[in-house]
């Protein structure tokens, strides 16, 4: 069985905040927060942007990241306040509630620190699904935009998504994706995994490279985000859903990659890997 939500609080105004550390300068970070070709390389389709305090935005995301298609989610609202190179503010409606949005840039070491706040949301219980859902996209988006500007600045990015209903509780799912033995049993022919997060892993395919990476964001049995270090540099992001009565599981898998151009885009096999992960059995932790 799940246990309570963790992470929501039940006060009159709960915020999202996130941080990350990136190795580029706030001006370039700026530059891709701000420009709608760069955003639309690591965040949204496509995107308007009049830059100045109350000019409009509109970030249009489709399906793959990459056109807009009839079932697209658009967003729009009114920036604030900004200071160039340092700081955004934008009113952002979500599901008829004015939130604030906020991206503050500091100066660290080689690079910059970016924080993310999105607050205004309500307390009340039925918020906490929305609310945990922009949670973990705040959270998880950050380190996309890491990764853009450390290994894949200029490359396009498409995503593939992954859905499968499996007979097991979220517990031993999440445990294939974290542990040597885990991932052993179904997505490497061997693979040594430090379970936590920042922790590294590595995955052994015969007679093809291997796949070293990262775990970036950890919410045990529920949310995972990985980052893959092939050919080109790409994101997996997991969420499970167990059912009440914790013997099934909604898994739900985004893999975004990154490439030059279109023809260099090579997507992971990911449903015949979704097939052995459905027939593992349960395989010890290891560490």
């Amino acid at each position: 069985m799940r246990d309570e939500p963790r992470g929501l609080t039940l006060e009159p105004d709960r915020c999202s905040r996130h941080s990350v550390g990136i190795h580029a300068s706030p001006a370039e970070i700026y530059h891709a927060l701000t420009d709608p070709h760069e955003l639309s390389r690591w965040f949204v389709s496509e995107a308007s942007i009049d830059l100045r305090p109350g000019g409009s935005y509109r970030w249009v995301f489709g399906e793959g990241t990459g056109a807009a298609g009839p079932d697209a989610l658009v967003t729009s609202g009114e920036f604030v306040a900004i200071v160039p190179q340092e700081y955004l503010r934008l009113s952002t409606p979500v599901e008829g509630t004015e939130t604030l949005l906020e991206f503050r840039l500091d100066p660290w070491r080689d690079g910059s620190i970016l924080t993310v706040s999105h607050s205004g949301f309500p307390g009340e219980e039925s918020w906490d699904d929305t609310f945990r859902s922009i949670d973990q996209g705040w959270q998880s988006e950050i380190q996309i935009l890491k990764l853009y500007m450390e290994a894949a600045r200029g490359m396009i990015s498409r995503s593939h998504f992954h859905e499968a209903r499996l007979s097991e509780g979220a517990e031993p799912i999440y445990e294939r994706f974290t542990t040597s033995a885990g991932l052993s049993s179904w997505l490497a022919d061997r693979a040594a995994a430090d379970a936590a997060l920042g922790g590294e892993f590595r995955l052994d395919r015969d007679g093809r490279p291997p796949i070293k990476g990262r775990y970036v964001v950890w919410d045990p049995d529920r949310f995972l985000v990985m980052t893959f270090e092939a050919e080109r540099p790409s994101v997996v992001r997991l969420w499970l859903e167990e059912s009440e009565d914790g013997t099934m599981t909604d898994l739900s898998l985004e893999h975004r990659l990154f490439a030059p151009d279109q023809k260099s885009l090579a997507p992971f096999d990911w449903e015949g890997a979704i097939e052995k992960l459905a027939a593992a059995k349960r395989t010890p932790s290891a560490p």
